[in-house]
Order: C-alpha cells, then structure tokens, then sequence
C-alpha cells in the first residue's frame, strides 16, 4: 500500500473509495469526517484543516477516542454586568495566550492555576460550535510556546456558576478600559440545548455570534474594551 506523505481532516464525503492518488480513510463511530492521504493535493474535497504529524490524528489517539475523529465544543456566549454575589462562587485565574495560526488551527496555551493545557481550535462553519482537541502540558512547555505567542496575554478570572442544570462560567479580565462588565459562557451538549441564564445576572446581550466578543480578538487590544 502507498504511503502518502500529508494527512487532511475533511468532510465526509459521499463517494468515499480510494483514488489512483490518495486514500480516504473512514473511523469508527465517526460520520461527519474522515481522513484524506494524499501528496498534498486534495481532490476537491471539503477539507477541514490539515493534520500532517498532528497527534491529535494518530490512529492511537483516535482509537483512544473511541474511533471518532471529531471533538466538538458547543458554546454560547453573553456581555453581561457582573453580579454583587460573584464572590459566593468557586473561582480559578487564568492567564492564556495564542500561536500563530497553523494548517487551519488556532492554537492556545494556557494556565489554569497551577495546571497547563495547550488546546487547538478549526472552524465547523457554526459560530456556536468548534473542534476542540485539548491536552495537558508541562510547566516547562508551556513557558516555551509563551515564547511563541502572538498578541498580548489575556489575564482573567473565571467565576463558575451552577444554574439550571448548566455550568456557567463567568470572566472578569484584567486590563479593561471599563469595569463592571464580563464574558459569561456556557457550554452545551447541543446547538438546539435550552438555556435558562442565572435570574441574577444581567445579560446586557448575547454575543455567540459576535466575533469581536472572542479571547482571541480581545488579544488584539492593549487595553480589553468590552463595550463597543
């Protein structure tokens, strides 16, 4: 059998048999991707980014997954006014920065008080969904790829709320040209998932779909503005 020298994610496509110049190769438990190897041209398929040396790829680590290639995070988003009570709820500081994006994935690395992950994001084509491949790093790693950042250090804390069945969490960062306002997210098993916000913290508006209301584009600032 040839070996190829490059690895796609992309789309699953309809008609799956093998070309006389790649291979696509399908997973267990996985009906939304598959794998196209090939020497670097992708024959038009839908490809979702490159995964060449990924080890978020390796046949180990998606037989550890289960045989599914796709790990999603489904998340919405609001502005919100922080609440007197915030300081009832378990809190963590965070401290994340972000490399150059690469074959189709943001990655991050971050520190989550005294644990270090490093996490990498594509695109699904849905503001509220993302592939999200995420694992922990040594102390001493994440202080090499600090020296590969790109952009300014997000320093925040993350207030965690529990409320309707649903973990809220709640972002008060440093460095922001106004107070009294924060990022609240919340993290679902499906896009259609309903969502009863805490009764007690006032959403000034939803920004899922919003892209300036992002970690990564508040990166961009010297000073975080989170109203516009």
């Amino acid at each position: 059998m040839e070996n190829y020298s490059r690895k796609f994610l992309i789309k699953r496509p309809d008609d799956t048999a093998d070309g006389g110049d790649y291979r696509v190769k399908l997973f267990e438990n996985e009906k939304s991707a598959a794998i196209l190897e090939s020497d670097g041209d992708t024959f038009d398929f839908e490809v979702i980014a490159e995964v060449t040396g990924n080890e978020f790829y390796s046949e180990k680590a998606v037989a550890d997954r289960g045989g599914r290639l796709l790990t999603f995070e489904v998340e919405r988003r609001w502005l919100v006014k922080i609440p007197e009570r915030l300081g009832e709820f378990e809190s963590h500081y965070i401290e994340q920065a972000y490399l150059a994006p690469e074959k189709g994935f943001q990655g991050r690395i971050r520190r989550l008080d005294d644990r270090f992950i490093y996490t990498e994001k594509a695109r699904t084509g849905s503001s509220m969904t993302r592939i999200e491949n995420e694992k922990e790093i040594t102390e001493a790693e994440y202080r090499e790829l600090m020296g590969h950042a790109i952009l300014n250090v997000i320093k925040k804390r993350r207030h965690i709320i529990p409320y309707g069945g649903l973990k809220f969490e709640l972002d008060v960062f440093e460095n922001t040209v106004e107070s009294g306002y924060g990022i609240m997210e919340a993290e679902l098993s499906c896009e259609s998932a309903r969502v009863d916000t805490p009764d007690f913290v006032e959403i000034v508006r939803e920004v899922t779909e919003d892209g300036y209301y992002t970690n990564r584009n508040f990166a961009s600032m010297d000073k975080i503005k989170l109203l516009k």
